[in-house]
């Protein structure tokens, strides 16, 4: 059953807005009632845990075939140039090119049967990562993406309610609490953002009507580069420079104030986000221990290359870095495609016949995507973080059955009625392909599945009640997902 967060004062509903324009007001409208339902809405449910989310994000739309759900008895027009590969699960195979995940097979889950109903980039992405399908305006979402569910709703958490409104303060981040896990004592935990972006990772999501403070920490740039750096980690000058400049802001805040109701109102909220924005970026700024979480030169050269010494090895040690050091969101845009993901191109998955050979391009992808996965899977169980940390490696969409030739050159086009993902830790059940397609790997055969499934799955995982209601920019109640239930068979309890 899902929560409406709407609030009665004096027997009229108490918007967002209405909420703000009376606290401006200094009018005293929140009773004690009213805060415990919001700490309770806010809450938990019994026993769940407050996971993190490594999302490694298949930019482009990945093939199945190619991957996690070969087709060796299909018609070579279907089937491809490659090979199937057995894995430790009976009767389960994956592509060549993916050694090292085929022997892990039984140390994470895969779902083969996943579809949607839209195969262009931009809407297929919104449908995936919001889980409200064909509800974009141009290249924006009407609805927030996952990671920015998760930073509002962690947020909620660690304020010991819910807010109303879209602004929230983040910049207390949560710890990971297990204690067997081995950790870098030396990172101070509060300075952290909730929710960081590695290579404009999720550039079709956003928070949408939970507002900017909800946006991620961008980390661009190649971790695998020796002059890698966080951008605005560093602080020039002295603390007593800083604060001045602060001061000097908050000065010249005062002079944008409005005296209409509606500009009251916007102003607020905007210097909400300003204010929750500068407190997190002064918190980077002077606490060393932030900046060292974003260090993975601090990491062992024996571990660096356990990843792989490439862009896709060093972002998977990156992240783990991160979840380890408090952050409950780390989003990669997860490419590692052999032409570079930093060759301009943001190409990605997206493996048109016009765009290369993409037998020859899985045969460069596949050993560093399959190095970096398993690595990132190992790394994680031997450091006591399998049950903490949630890792999901998911695209827009599969890739066309019959293989599109182009002058010669085999590539595939886009297609949403089939697509794979993988999940591994976060409490789930591993061990398990979810689901099948078809012998020609066309449409889901077996237990077919929407991606807002994937999304209800991820957020059991995370402890979050995917029924539950944010109020949008209108002071409407919208649920997190308006569709979609948890997956049973990977669901423990």
């Amino acid at each position: 059953m899902s929560t409406t967060v709407t609030h009665s004062f004096l027997g009229h509903d108490l918007s967002r807005r209405t909420f703000v324009r009376r606290a401006i007001a200094g009018a005293g409208i929140l009773s004690l009632p009213d805060v415990l339902q919001l700490r309770a809405e806010a809450s938990l449910g019994p026993g769940a845990k407050k996971r993190s989310l490594i999302l490694l994000w298949q930019d482009g739309g990945p093939s199945h075939f190619e991957t996690f759900d070969p087709k060796p008895e299909a018609p070579v027009e279907f089937r491809g140039e490659l090979e199937a590969i057995q894995t430790t699960l009976p009767g389960i195979q994956f592509c060549e090119v993916l050694p090292r995940l085929a022997h892990l097979a039984h140390r994470f889950s895969v779902i083969r049967s996943l579809h949607q109903p839209s195969s262009d980039h931009v809407v297929g992405s919104h449908n995936v990562l919001t889980g409200w399908d064909d509800e974009s305006e141009g290249s924006r979402s009407r609805y927030p993406d996952l990671a920015s569910v998760v930073s509002r709703k962690r947020t909620e958490e660690a304020e010991g309610g819910a807010q109303i409104g879209e602004s929230t303060d983040p910049r207390l981040a949560m710890g990971l609490k297990k204690s067997g896990a081995r950790r870098d004592t030396g990172i101070a935990r509060q300075e952290l953002p909730r929710y960081v972006d590695i290579s404009n990772g999720l550039h079709r999501g956003g928070p949408a009507f939970l507002g900017p403070i909800h946006a991620p920490f961008a980390v661009a740039g190649d971790p695998s580069k020796p002059d890698f750096v966080v951008q605005n980690l560093q602080m020039s000058g002295v603390p007593e420079q800083l604060a001045a400049r602060l001061r000097m802001l908050r000065d010249l805040d005062r002079f944008g104030r409005s005296n209409s109701e509606l500009a009251t109102v916007n102003f607020a909220e905007q210097m909400q986000a300003t204010d929750a924005f500068r407190g997190q970026a002064l918190d980077l700024l002077t606490g060393s221990g932030a900046a060292r979480a974003f260090d993975v030169s601090r990491e062992s050269q024996r571990v660096r290359q356990r990843y792989g010494l490439h862009t896709a090895g060093q972002q998977c040690l990156l992240a783990r870095r991160l979840v380890e050091a408090g952050v409950n969101v780390v989003a990669v845009r997860f490419c590692p495609d052999g032409r570079g993901d930093y060759d301009r191109t943001m190409i990605g998955w997206d493996d048109h016949a016009v765009h290369g050979n993409i037998f020859a391009i899985m045969r460069q992808r596949g050993p560093q995507f399959d190095q970096s996965i398993s690595a990132l899977i190992e790394d994680l169980s031997d450091r006591g973080l399998e049950d903490e940390v949630l890792v999901v490696v998911v695209g827009e969409f599969g890739r066309t059955p019959r293989v599109h030739v182009h002058k010669g050159c085999p590539g595939r086009e886009h297609w949403g009625p089939a697509g794979c993902a993988l999940v591994f830790g976060g409490g789930l059940k591993m061990g398990q392909v979810v689901g099948s397609t078809n012998d020609k790997g066309e449409q889901p055969l077996d237990r077919p599945l929407k991606y807002q499934s994937l999304l209800a799955t991820i957020y059991h995982s995370l402890g979050i009640n995917h029924e539950h209601t944010f109020l949008n920019s209108a002071g409407r109640p919208v649920p997190i997902l308006s569709q979609g239930e948890v997956i049973r068979e990977l669901a423990r309890g």
